[in-house]
């Protein structure tokens, strides 16, 4: 099951109609999870983190980087959708956000998988910016599909495939 949203405008359309960036329609998507979507826009103008609250728009589940990088692989290898997520360096791991209502897709119990309980904050950065040892990883922007999240279960078979072949 896929998650688009249908009310917000894709970034390439939002940015040929009123001139504007085209993260700004992304800003808005996301900035829907948190307490104050108004609040969490100004912090990320004025170049701050600001969390976002898991179970308001998704689920999340951390996942170890080197998981992670070779779930990444296998949706691409597999011509998976690969929605938005969140990579941090210094704490080598992936968030990823998935869908509402897919009970994280059967990856919990995965080794390097964390599910993140509903209520708990995602300290992010705005999106296209580097910020707190985070990035924004998002879909092309382009092709409409930029909020999209990534299939639980897609995850779940990449997350096995790569266990299959020897991936810690």
């Amino acid at each position: 099951m896929r998650t688009p949203v249908a009310e917000e405008p894709t970034p390439s359309a939002s940015h040929r109609h009123n001139g504007g960036d085209p993260m700004t329609a992304v800003s808005r998507w996301l900035s829907r999870a948190s307490y104050d979507p108004a609040t969490t826009l100004a912090l990320w103008a004025a170049g701050e983190t600001a969390p976002l609250l898991v179970g308001r728009e998704w689920r999340l589940v951390r996942i170890d980087f080197t998981p992670a990088t070779a779930a990444v692989t296998g949706l691409r290898a597999r011509g998976r959708h690969i929605g938005p997520y969140l990579m941090g360096g210094a704490e080598h791991a992936m968030w990823w956000l998935l869908p509402l209502g897919e009970d994280g897709g059967g990856v919990a119990g995965i080794p390097g998988v964390t599910p993140y309980p509903k209520g708990s904050e995602l300290f992010a950065p705005p999106p296209g910016k580097y910020l707190g040892d985070r990035v924004w990883v998002l879909p092309d922007l382009a092709d409409g599909r930029w909020s999209t999240l990534t299939a639980a279960a897609d995850l779940r078979e990449a997350l096995e495939a790569a266990r299959a072949a020897g991936t810690p």
